[in-house]
């Protein structure tokens, strides 16, 4: 069925699905396409052997999943659309930044500059590849400044990154977490923005950085970072080490499989053979782990994280 294999399903799993409609007793030995149905929730083990579940709660679930993909993939077109045609004409809002320091310099000038809201996503130091908090950000933060950043997954497998990010928490900053930050960007009262990235080439590290003042290419960058905001994970002053990278245990995975699929609170809790306030607790600390107000939300965190 093609429509199953346009939806992610292999051949080898979509070819044990019908089988073992057709012959419940199929007992198979490819663990591989087992594993799949298991985790799109097509199938369940019962004493041992596996018995088929009603598949349009899980079809419609994994439809659902790649329609959201499709509008981000969507969105994000649209985003990349809009940078490369601001790119493509006039470039008198662009200015090049000839060193790493006097990147350094014009991002240490942001904290005095900011008069309301400061929005940054960062990879760290280019340079060095490490967390610094930037000079005058604490001062900011007590006149008033508002500071919304979005760290890369290091800072959760890193004590010393953690802690700093936390002190800034602490400070009044609000923080979030995305497994691939792709560069460094600061964006300041909508005003202009400072663009950061490094690479590696034969002769070593090379930094581009440039400023990008009020054109539709910083509202490319805006809307750019709000996207990533959306669906980054917060962080707490209580958050630890390897909160959200470490994903979950195997019966979490399995009770967000089951949420996927469609099942009540009580079917999950025969399922786990707990009661159903067992399991509401424990969605709401998947909830809390990933930022997640709702379970829909969760689901699409979730799916996010590879978590599903």
């Amino acid at each position: 069925m093609e429509a199953l294999q346009a939806l992610g399903l292999t051949p080898a799993a979509e070819a044990l699905l019908v089988r073992l409609m057709q012959h419940p007793e199929t007992s198979p030995t490819d663990q591989d396409p087992v594993d799949e149905l298991l985790t799109l929730g097509l199938v369940e083990r019962i004493d041992g052997a596996l018995v088929v579940r009603p598949p349009r709660l899980a079809m419609d679930a994994l439809a659902e999943r790649h329609t959201k993909q499709a509008a981000l993939a969507r969105e994000s077109a649209d985003l990349l659309t809009e940078l490369w045609k601001s790119a493509a004409g006039r470039q008198d809002y662009l200015e090049i930044l000839p060193t790493y320091a006097a990147s350094q310099a014009v991002l240490n000038s942001v904290q005095k500059d900011a008069q309301e809201h400061v929005r940054a996503m960062t990879m760290g130091n280019l340079a060095a590849r490490e967390l610094k908090i930037v000079e005058g950000m604490f001062d900011a933060l007590d006149r008033g400044v508002r500071y919304d950043v979005i760290y890369g997954a290091h800072v959760l497998q890193d004590g010393n990154a953690l802690h700093m990010v936390q002190s800034c928490i602490e400070a009044g900053e609000q923080a979030r977490v995305f497994p691939h930050v792709p560069l460094n960007i600061t964006i300041v009262d909508d005003r202009w923005a400072l663009v950061g990235a490094r690479a590696e080439v034969r002769r070593g590290p090379e930094f581009v950085a440039l400023v990008v003042h009020d054109s539709p290419l910083l509202r490319g960058l805006e809307r750019i970072f709000e996207a990533l905001w959306r669906i980054a994970v917060p962080i707490t002053s209580g958050t630890e080490l390897n909160d959200v990278t470490a994903g979950p245990s195997l019966d979490a995975k399995r009770l967000l499989t089951y949420l996927s699929a469609g099942l009540t609170d009580e079917s999950i809790a025969r399922e786990f053979g707990v009661s159903e306030r067992t399991i509401a607790r424990r969605i709401g600390r998947l909830q809390e782990a990933l930022g997640a107000q709702t379970r829909f939300q969760l689901g699409v965190q979730a799916s996010r994280q590879g978590w599903l």
